[in-house]
């Protein structure tokens, strides 16, 4: 599989994003865990679009192994 360009996976992570749309869980556990992943792939949109645009390789948020 070919390596994604830093716009090919801020696009992917906005897709996934779309993707769980808005509607609430219809239990705590759905709800909590849908907030969450939200809040996650929103977070790595922003952060990734933030170093690609600063020309850096560290992801705000992100710890690299």
């Amino acid at each position: 599989m070919k390596p994604l360009s830093d716009n090919q996976a801020h696009d992917l992570l906005t897709e996934a994003r779309r993707a769980l749309g808005d509607a609430p869980g219809e239990t705590t556990r759905a709800d909590t865990a849908l907030k969450a992943a939200r809040q996650a792939l929103s977070g790595l949109a922003l952060a990734l679009l933030y170093a690609s645009e600063t020309g850096t390789d560290d992801v705000p948020g992100v710890q690299r192994d």
